[in-house]
């Protein structure tokens, strides 16, 4: 019975903590927001500030998810966090926090959102504050994603596009890739695992795993396009083999999470 009784405690911790990200999201949006665009008019100031207030957000927000036993994370290669540096950071995508965790970590890099988001009366003073990239004109994204590194600044891609449906392969569009190669800037990748499954494309958001689930983000050494690929190809072929390059790594490090969970047995 102390499974059970464990259970319907992560699941009320589960309810509490949407609740408050909920509430949280109504303050930011509606009181804290509004008032930085009246106070603050430089755009790059503004910008840093309201990043600066998510990221602690989103920090605050993992911490009471950890907190209340709903979630247990573990952060692999943190030596290689600094959202700081000119870089586009790409990450598989599994559950529907993976951008939260990565934001906490990353308070200052940049992300596209979904223009319903901006437009929404009660995110949209937020989001655009923190000037995150619309993807309302999906002909101008690769471009405002190559222009914002190349100034200097950092820049957070989830290369599937959408959450990994569960027991099916990753698979990475090429968007991300073609970012990169444009821009001629360093790659950060990021294989994020959780185990059990939680917060899926197929999992309602009040389905809790026996277990408690592990988020497992390992930050893996910054990459050049030029370690991945060779520098003597034409455009659409660097794409090309770019993209299968950044996906076999997140899946060999992901397969790599997998085989050490195992345990091992001596004959």
């Amino acid at each position: 019975m102390r499974w059970y009784f464990e259970y319907l405690w992560r699941l009320f911790g589960t309810a509490l903590c949407f609740t408050v990200f909920g509430v949280g999201g109504l303050v930011y949006g509606l009181l804290i927001f509004p008032l930085i665009f009246l106070f603050t008019r430089d755009r790059e100031s503004r910008r840093v500030v309201a990043r600066r207030l998510i990221g602690k957000g989103f920090g605050a927000f993992v911490g009471l998810m950890k907190a209340v036993n709903v979630v247990k994370i573990r952060i692999e290669g943190s030596e290689h966090i600094d959202d700081q540096r000119r870089q586009l950071i790409i990450a598989n995508h599994p559950t529907l926090i993976d951008v939260v965790i990565l934001i906490s970590l990353f308070p200052q890099a940049n992300c596209v959102i979904k223009e319903a988001v901006r437009r929404n009366p009660f995110m949209g003073s937020t989001v655009r504050a923190a000037d995150y990239i619309s993807n309302s004109e999906p002909e101008e994204l690769l471009e405002s994603c190559v222009g914002y590194l190349g100034n200097g600044k950092s820049l957070l891609l989830f290369p599937e596009g959408t959450r990994t449906r569960h027991q099916e392969p990753i698979d990475f569009k090429p968007g991300a890739a073609t970012v990169a190669a444009r821009a001629k800037v360093d790659i950060l990748p990021i294989a994020i695992e959780c185990e059990p499954l939680y917060l899926s494309k197929q999992l309602p958001w009040y389905y809790v795993p026996r277990t408690v689930p592990t988020f497992t983000i390992r930050v893996l050494p910054p990459r050049k396009v030029t370690d991945l690929v060779p520098a003597a190809v034409d455009e659409r072929r660097l794409r090309h083999e770019l993209n299968s390059a950044l996906l076999e790594l997140i899946r060999r490090e992901l397969a790599d999470m997998e085989f050490s969970r195992k345990p091992i047995y001596n004959a």
